[in-house]
C-alpha cells in the first residue's frame, strides 16, 4: 500500500482513510498497554493495585511525550522538506531524532533507576500503595529507552508510507503484553511486577516488528554515517515542531498526578482508584483522537511544504469531522453504559461503582469538544506553526485545567474535579478555531504574495 499512495496527488478523502485506522491502531498500543494492566491489576490485586498504577501513569506520560516530541516532530520535518523537495535534510533530520531518542531514553533509565524510591515518592505514593508502586516502576524504567523508540519509530515508519506495518507491530507488542498479563500476574501470581514485566514486552515486540521496514529495504528514510553528527539547527526545527505535542503528553500526566492529589484529598484512596478507571477509559479516547491527529499529519505536511494549501485544509476539516463523531461515541457509551464500564475494572465494590458512575457521566463530556482540538492542533503542528499549536497546548493541557481544578472541586467537591476538563477542552476549542482563522489569513496573504 505504501508504495502506491501519492499525497500529493491521491483523493484526499481515501489517502486519509487508508492513514486512519493504521494510525488510530498504532496510538492504541501504548494506551491499551496500561489499559490491560488496570483491568488484570484491578481483577488480581484489588484497589490498591488500582490506585498504585494510577501513580504510576504519569511516567508512561514522560515516555510518551518525548517520543512525540522527537518522533512528530522530526516526521513533521521530513514531510515538509520533502514536499519542498528539500530532499538533502530528510535523512539529516531523520538520524538526529533517534540518535536524541537514544540518549534521553538511556538519562532516563539512569536517573530512574538511582533515584527510585524518591521518583516513587515524588509521583504520590503513599507508605500503604509504595511498595506496590516500587514493584511495578522498579521494572518499567529499566525499559525507558524502548518505550521512547517503538512510538518515535512508528512515527516515521508511518511517515515513510508504510502505515500498515506500523498500526501491526504496535498491535503485536500490545498482544504480547495482554498474554504475559494474564500468564503473569493469575498463573504465577507475580502481582504488580509480572504486570510491569508483560508490559515491558510490548515495545521490545514491536521494535523487533518495526525494524524489518528498515532490514528489507522498503525504507526511504535511514540512517548514514555522514548524518551521524548533530545538526543543531535541525535539532531546533525538531523540538520546535514537536514541542505541542511534548507539551499535550506532559500535560497529561500532570494532570493525573494533580487530579490524584486533590481527590486524594477529598475522598481518599477510594477516590483514586475511581479516577485510575476513568483515566484509563480516557487514555483509549486520547488515542484514538491521537491516532486521526496522526492520520492528517503527512497528508498535511507534504501538501502544505508543496504549497498545496487546499489540500492541506480539506484534511484538516476530515480530521474535525471524524474526531467529533468518534467524541459523540464516546461520550454516548460512558452516558449509556458506565455500570458495565466499571465492571471491566472492578466488582462487588458498591461504593467504587457509584463514585466512578457519578464521574464518567460527567467527565465524558469533554469527549465532544478533546479529538477537535487536537486535531487543530496537529494541524498547526503539520504547517510548522509553532505558535499557535503551543498556544492551544498550552491552554487544553495546562492552562485552563490548572485554574478550573483550583476553583471548581472548592465549590462542587468531587463533580468539580470531573468538570474541570470538560471546562477546560470547551475553552479551548475557542481559542483553536481563532488560531485557524488567524492561520488561514495568514496562507492566503502568502499565497497571494506567492502569486504576485
Amino acid at each position: 500500500m505504501g508504495k502506491r499512495v501519492d499525497l500529493l496527488k491521491d483523493d484526499v478523502k481515501k489517502t486519509f482513510i487508508k492513514y486512519l485506522i493504521p494510525s488510530i491502531a498504532g496510538m492504541i498500543g501504548l494506551s491499551l498497554n496500561i489499559l490491560f494492566d488496570t483491568i488484570f491489576v484491578g481483577r488480581g490485586v484489588g484497589s490498591n493495585g488500582l490506585a498504585a498504577l494510577n501513580i504510576v501513569i504519569p511516567i508512561f506520560n514522560v515516555f510518551s511525550s518525548v517520543a512525540l516530541l522527537l518522533g512528530i516532530g522530526g516526521a513533521t520535518a521530513v514531510s515538509v522538506s520533502m514536499g519542498k523537495k528539500e530532499y538533502d535534510r530528510v535523512n539529516k533530520i531523520f538520524t538526529t531524532s533517534i540518535l536524541i531518542n537514544i540518549l534521553i531514553g538511556l538519562i532516563i533509565t539512569i536517573f530512574s533507576v538511582v533515584f527510585i524510591n524518591k521518583l516513587c515518592y515524588g509521583l504520590g505514593a503513599t507508605e500503604e500503595i509504595f511498595s506496590m508502586v516500587k514493584s511495578y516502576l522498579g521494572v518499567i524504567v529499566w525499559f525507558s529507552w524502548g518505550f521512547l523508540m517503538a512510538n518515535t519509530l512508528a512515527i516515521f515508519v508511518r511517515n515513510d508510507k508504510n502505515p500498515k506495518l506500523a498500526m501491526w507491530s504496535m498491535l503485536a507488542g500490545n498482544m504480547a503484553n495482554v498474554i504475559f498479563d494474564y500468564i503473569f500476574i493469575f498463573i504465577l501470581g507475580w502481582g504488580m511486577k509480572g504486570a510491569a514485566i508483560a508490559t515491558t514486552m510490548s515495545p521490545v515486540v514491536t521494535i523487533v516488528l518495526l525494524s524489518t521496514h528498515f532490514i528489507r529495504g522498503n525504507n526511504t528514510l535511514r540512517i548514514t554515517g555522514d548524518n551521524l553528527k548533530i545538526d543543531i539547527e535541525i535539532l531546533k526545527r525538531i523540538f520546535k515542531n514537536g514541542f505541542p505535542s511534548f507539551i499535550m503528553e506532559m500535560s497529561n500526566g500532570l494532570i493525573i498526578f494533580a487530579f490524584n492529589m486533590v481527590i486524594g484529598n477529598l475522598i481518599g484512596s477510594i477516590g483514586v482508584s475511581s479516577y485510575s478507571i476513568i483515566a484509563n477509559i480516557s487514555l483509549i479516547c486520547v488515542a484514538i483522537f491521537n491516532g486521526i491527529a496522526q492520520a492528517i499529519q503527512p497528508i498535511i505536511s507534504i501538501n502544505y511544504g508543496a504549497q498545496q494549501y487546499d489540500r492541506a485544509k480539506k484534511a484538516l476539516k476530515l480530521g474535525v469531522i471524524t474526531a467529533f463523531s468518534f467524541g459523540v461515541v464516546f461520550y454516548g457509551i460512558g452516558f449509556l453504559f458506565p455500570e458495565l464500564i466499571v465492571s471491566l475494572f472492578s466488582r462487588g465494590n458498591d461504593k467504587l461503582t457509584s463514585i466512578t458512575v457519578n464521574g464518567i457521566g460527567i467527565y465524558f463530556i469533554a469527549f465532544l469538544f478533546m479529538g477537535s482540538n487536537i486535531s487543530m492542533v496537529s494541524y498547526f503542528q503539520s504547517i510548522e506553526s509553532s505558535k499557535s499549536s503551543t498556544l492551544v497546548s498550552m491552554c487544553r493541557g495546562i492552562i485552563f485545567v490548572l485554574i478550573s481544578l483550583l476553583v471548581l472541586p472548592k465549590v462542587f467537591g468531587i463533580n468539580g474535579v470531573w468538570a474541570t476538563i470538560p471546562i477546560s477542552e470547551l475553552a479551548s476549542i475557542v481559542v483553536a478555531i481563532m488560531c485557524v482563522k488567524k492561520t488561514d489569513m495568514e496562507i492566503e496573504k502568502e499565497s497571494s504574495y506567492s502569486l504576485n
